[in-house]
């Protein structure tokens, strides 16, 4: 089995975030729809409206045929939902009149005239087809050995099925990685569109590419690409990425511990105690598995001086405060990030820890010393990362 678990963020963090925008640059579109065997009922269109919020639009079908009308403020990513996976497919919005041509469950072969960015978005899909033919057949494989380790009672014959299981699985992260490779390409060759910042987003989402790189292939998009909406979030994950960097000064931040009420910042443990930040959720199985080792560590040190900061991306606050009395962690202070962000991000101040960390996967580590500087980065869950940890914190202790 893979021996790296991450729990990515990504599409969570751009549904929730939002960027003011002027309304004066609202421009007007029309989305005239044909469906081929559905007569009637009803679709939804989710897309950003002029204002940066999310919109859900629905509007009948009459004789197979529909039509969206509404404001945008740039070329937009939208979804057309009918109901079900098979009748739902992404889009790009633009000003002025589009048509698209559908087929009843069978939404992803769509057709549409009107949207360069569509255009652009169809081209990807073309080069990322192949790649995700081969990993559809790897993971079909994967469920039919799933399926007979189920069903076998000889251990010989189960861990054959095993180790075949692993070498699929370590095929299929390597195929995927095919694809960062041909985003990556698309985003070089499409400075001009605006379906490369979405690309750059998940390329940085997946750290496959460096700060470096990421500033250097950003400062290259055209300039209304750097102001678009994707690409304020993305100058925004730049300074992020810098405050969350091996090297750099940890910032302050303010927040509540859950189960005492009481106010906490970084800066009270600043040149007294060396600080694991910890941002976990109790819906991922991956924090979950990586907390007993951080336990342990805790036990051995925190006479010492060393304290961990748990940091909650739980929407739900009972679930949240129901795991960290299962996993008997209430010694640890437990401070969330998510009771405002996932309402409204315009409800952040700038002492929220959100402001200022880059936090696009989960688990993710980060280890400070007394003097304030971060020394140690892992995002995921991997035995590697929990022995560098303890090399860095046995040396740490052995100095002090």
């Amino acid at each position: 089995m893979k021996k790296l678990f991450v729990t990515s963020l990504l599409f969570l963090n751009l549904i929730t975030s939002t960027f003011s925008q002027s309304n004066n640059n609202a421009q007007s579109f029309s989305l005239q729809g044909k469906i081929i065997g559905e007569d009637a009922g009803r679709i939804i269109l989710n897309y950003s409206g002029k204002d940066s919020k999310w919109v859900q639009d629905t509007v009948p079908i009459k004789n197979g045929e529909f039509v969206f009308k509404g404001n945008i403020i740039e070329p937009s990513k939208a979804q057309l939902n009918g109901g079900n996976n098979l009748n739902n497919v992404e889009i790009y919005l633009e000003s002025g009149i589009m048509k698209i041509e559908l087929i009843k469950d069978k939404f992803k072969e769509s057709k549409m005239t009107g949207s360069k960015s569509q255009l652009e978005l169809c081209e990807l899909n073309e080069l990322e087809r192949p790649i995700n033919v081969k990993l559809e057949l790897l993971k079909g494989q994967e469920i039919q050995i799933d399926d007979s380790i189920k069903n076998t009672s000889i251990d010989s014959n189960k861990h054959r099925l095993e180790k075949r299981w692993d070498d699929i699985d370590k095929l299929w992260v390597k195929t995927r990685e095919e694809l960062n490779q041909v985003w990556l390409q698309f985003v070089l060759n499409h400075p001009k569109s605006y379906v490369t910042p979405h690309y750059l987003l998940i390329l940085e989402g997946n750290e496959v590419i460096s700060l470096e790189s990421l500033k250097s292939i950003f400062n290259k998009l055209d300039i209304s690409i750097q102001n678009s909406r994707y690409g304020k979030h993305i100058q925004d994950d730049i300074r992020k990425k810098g405050n969350s960097s091996i090297g750099s000064m940890a910032p302050d931040f303010k927040a509540i511990n859950v189960l005492t009420n009481k106010p906490i910042t970084y800066s009270e443990f600043k040149g007294k105690n060396i600080v694991l930040l910890e941002f976990w959720a109790s819906w991922c199985a991956p924090c979950r598995m990586e907390i007993p080792h951080l336990k342990d560590l805790y036990q051995k040190y925190h006479r010492k001086g060393f304290e961990i900061i748990a940091i909650s991306k739980d929407m739900n606050k009972d679930s949240w405060i129901s795991a960290i009395k299962q996993e008997n962690i209430e010694n640890w202070h437990n401070i969330s990030i998510a009771e405002r962000y996932f309402v409204d991000s315009a409800y952040l101040t700038k002492d929220d820890v959100n402001e200022n960390y880059f936090v696009q996967a989960i688990p993710l580590k980060l280890l400070i010393d007394k003097y304030g500087k971060i020394i140690g980065r892992w995002s995921g869950y991997n035995i590697e990362y929990e022995k560098d940890l303890d090399n860095k914190l046995a040396k740490l202790f052995k100095e002090n």
